[in-house]
């Protein structure tokens, strides 16, 4: 049986190098005029990019499918009076 799980350091690499490819094509294409409207739509669509590696990569290591972070009180523990400053002067 060999191992079904896909290699996440390739994965990366090969979406970076998709993502590389994009942008040198998009310069390739860029025209010489309107080229501030150019630069911000590529900036955007980098961004773009970005953030959808990092949603996957979220959704990868943490599991989850809604791409959230967890909730800011889901870990934490509640105080006990031994731990709280204000209760034990």
């Amino acid at each position: 049986m060999g191992d079904d799980r896909p290699d996440p350091l390739s994965d990366t690499l090969k979406g970076l190098g998709l993502l590389f490819r994009a942008a040198r094509t998009v310069v390739r294409r860029l025209p010489t005029k309107d080229l501030e409207e150019a630069v911000s739509t590529s900036a955007r669509e980098v961004g773009r990019a970005i953030e959808n590696v990092a949603t996957t990569l979220e959704r990868g290591v943490l599991r989850r499918k809604d791409g959230r972070p967890p909730a800011a009180g889901a870990d934490a523990r509640p105080r006990t009076s031994e731990s709280d400053p204000k209760k034990s002067e």
